[in-house]
């Protein structure tokens, strides 16, 4: 199936199979040329030239619902067809139809691993799933997995995550991160510190650590023996001593020069001296901004570009760091990292809970294998957790797709390549290669927000569901282009009346024509001329009808005599009445108000004086001409004078420049954003596709 080829950064393409026909019988001709002879008397030869191509159209895996649902998926309109597409709309599903495929909407990560962990577990307390069944909850990246693993955590559900990848918090970038917080929060932590020393290498080996530690050792038995009374420092403090030579002295340190040799004291300063700096910010700071310092500090964007071997694998690397900075950052309401006063926090800080619970994660995580192969009686459904390559090949009973949006799937890099593009069409391959993997359930979901790493903190960005979505849930019929097949009002299909054709071809000025004209027939009449003249007592004719102004009704006044206001009777009432006769049988006329002349302005009323809209130019004479030349030569064309320049981004970084960020990496500057106050903003296209608005200084800088 050359459409299940999603390995194109590999070096495979979609049309290897479908030219092999072609290149067969050019490279069969190009041999005949050179050994014609040979070619004639070699009749095995000339019957290897014809080829035969058998289509294997029966599937025997999913159901006639989910292969016609990834048929859909492929033969989008907008993508580039390969030339096995029309073959493919022939596959003959062998399983019956089945349950249809389900597309939900989740608000955030959070709530749709939650959906998907609760999903599979009522489906196994229906009946509609066994405990033997086979379970997959595939994603796009690595990173969409930490919320997963913690969704099964929470609801108790055994899991395995395949691929090389392995679970979140064992990839090496993961606990790269990590083992500084622990080193931070637990000085004695020497695992942790370890790790730390290496990462990235500092030239610090295994001598520089043996001497270093046993200087350590050295301080405790010095204090124990001088000091008893005194705690005990930890290696953190011991290694921030070496860059702070009060501290050494406050704790009453041997010098170290005594235990370690040049070389290892060289190699360790520099690093004691960037441990200080974020030992400094561990009670002023919160857990996910301790964590983005050290990451920043500690220059460990560089470290992970040059342990990876291509641009996507760093890119998954760094994905993988963002989302264990969104992890890190719903402990931020806590306050600070580790406050100067436990007790306001109950003896607990956020990077001790925070540490914790990845500590928890982490020892459910290296158990999955023994639960899952144990041969206990109560058995239970298993998730297998994995990407999309890491499922090609594989099939299961019931299959779960997240994160189908904008964005995520397809990616943005292959957004930005536009359609037609040879990453997007991977992306659409991706999602066929997905839903097929599905033998009877195939439930897909995308996410409404999703929380990213925006400059120095982070930004909720609202999604759209994915276009691969959109050709499953689209109405037939729908126009190209558009989502939404918007119906028009009652009221504009009346008056566009029925002689009007369906695709609006008729021009703007023959609908206004047919609305005044069924306008007028209701009325009962024809519709007098908008711009009738219309003649005022005591006025010249205007060519203007305009609308009469409305009577104001005198305020009633209780003081008012009855004396002075004539007697009325229902006789005088009744001849009052419009029609002579009674109120009942008055019925309304049909009347065009347009044609009514206005009523006179009551008498009583003072007459309206002209109001004055520009005072200062009543009270003062206009400028001749002559001073209007006199001050234009003297002060200039006030109409001709160039606008104050606005200061923009582009002061700092020029449109074109290249900029390196701390997280995102390197990029090019575009054209600024239109900004009213605030943060100047500076519009960045990074490497990876995505374009972000930054304000000046957040993380960005310069490449020279």
């Amino acid at each position: 199936d050359g459409d299940q080829s999603i390995y194109s950064w590999r070096g495979a393409h979609a049309e290897s199979m479908a030219n092999f026909v072609t290149e067969f019988h050019g490279h069969c001709a190009s041999i005949s040329a050179n050994n014609a002879d040979n070619w004639a008397e070699d009749e095995d030869s000339t019957g290897a030239a014809n080829v035969n191509t058998v289509f294997l159209m029966e599937n025997y895996r999913s159901t006639y619902n989910i292969v016609k649902a990834a048929q859909k998926v492929l033969s989008d309109p907008s993508s580039s067809k390969s030339k096995s597409d029309l073959e493919r709309q022939d596959m003959k599903p062998m399983r019956g139809s089945g349950p249809k495929p389900r597309v939900l909407a989740c608000s955030d990560a959070k709530a749709e691993a939650s959906f998907v962990v609760k999903n599979i577990l009522s489906m196994v307390d229906e009946g509609e799933l066994s405990p033997e069944s086979t379970i997959a909850i595939i994603y796009r990246t690595n990173a969409q997995s930490r919320a997963l693993e913690e969704g099964c955590v929470a609801q108790n559900l055994r899991y395995l995550v395949r691929g090389s990848a392995g679970t979140f918090y064992s990839r090496q970038e993961v606990k790269d991160c990590l083992c500084f917080l622990r080193c931070l929060y637990n000085g004695r932590d020497r695992s942790a510190m370890i790790r730390a020393f290496k990462t990235p290498s500092r030239g610090i080996g295994d001598v520089a650590m043996k001497e270093f530690f046993a200087y350590c050792d050295e301080i405790d038995s010095v204090l124990a023996n001088n000091y008893p009374n005194d705690p005990r420092p930890n290696p953190l403090q011991v290694l921030i001593s070496l860059a702070d030579e009060s501290l050494a002295e406050q704790k009453k340190f041997p010098p170290a020069g005594d235990f370690m040799s040049n070389r290892a004291l060289n190699r360790f300063l520099p690093f004691a001296s960037q441990m200080k700096s974020m030992h400094a910010k561990i009670s002023s700071e919160t857990v996910s901004a301790l964590l983005s310092s050290i990451i920043d500090g500690l220059d460990l964007r560089a470290h992970f570009d040059n342990i990876s071997k291509t641009s996507e694998e760093f890119s998954d690397r760094m994905s993988n760091v963002m989302e264990l900075l969104n992890a890190a950052e719903r402990y931020d309401d806590a306050g600070p990292s580790v406050p100067l006063s436990l007790d306001e926090v109950g003896g607990e800080s956020p990077l001790g809970l925070f540490l914790d619970d990845v500590a928890l994660l982490t020892e459910t995580e290296s158990d999955a294998d023994e639960l899952v192969s144990s041969s206990s009686g109560d058995r239970r459904a298993v998730a297998n957790l994995m990407t999309i390559h890491a499922s090609k090949g594989m099939e299961f009973d019931a299959v779960f797709l997240v994160g189908n949006e904008e964005g995520t799937f397809p990616t943005q890099r292959s957004i930005s390549e536009g359609e037609g593009s040879v990453e997007l069409n991977e992306e659409r391959r991706l999602c066929y290669v997905a839903m097929t993997r599905a033998k009877t359930h195939l439930v897909l979901t995308w996410r409404r927000e999703v929380m990213t790493f925006f400059g120095q903190g982070f930004k909720i960005i609202d999604c759209e569901r994915s276009r691969f979505l959109d050709r499953l849930v689209a109405r037939s019929g729908a126009k190209k282009g558009k989502s939404k097949n918007v119906k028009p009002s009652s009221m504009s299909r009346n008056l566009r009346g029925k002689s009007e054709e369906a695709d609006g071809t008729s021009s703007l000025a023959e609908r206004r024509k047919k609305v005044l004209a069924m306008q007028t027939e209701k009325e009962g009449g024809t519709r007098p001329a908008r711009r009738a003249a219309i003649t005022r007592p005591g006025n010249k004719a205007t060519s203007t009808a305009r609308k009469p102004p409305p009577t104001r009704r005198r305020p009633y006044s209780s003081s008012s005599s009855a004396a002075n206001r004539p007697a009325t009777s229902a006789s005088s009432l009744r001849s009052k009445s419009p029609q002579g006769t009674s109120w009942k049988d008055w019925t309304p006329k049909k009347t065009n108000h347009n044609s009514n002349p206005p009523q006179a302005r009551s008498s009583r009323l003072p007459p309206k004086r002209p109001i004055a809209r520009n005072r200062a130019a009543m009270r003062d004479p206009p400028p001749s001409r002559a001073s209007q030349q006199r001050r234009k030569e003297l002060h200039g064309d006030p109409s001709a004078r160039a606008a104050p320049p606005q200061v923009d981004s582009t002061l700092f970084f020029p449109v074109g420049t290249s900029v390196v960020h701390t997280v995102h990496g390197e990029g090019k500057v575009l054209p600024p954003p239109k900004s009213e106050g605030g943060d100047m903003l500076v519009r960045v296209e990074f490497e990876s596709g995505i374009e972000m608005e930054l304000p000046v200084g957040a993380g960005l800088r310069h490449k020279f």
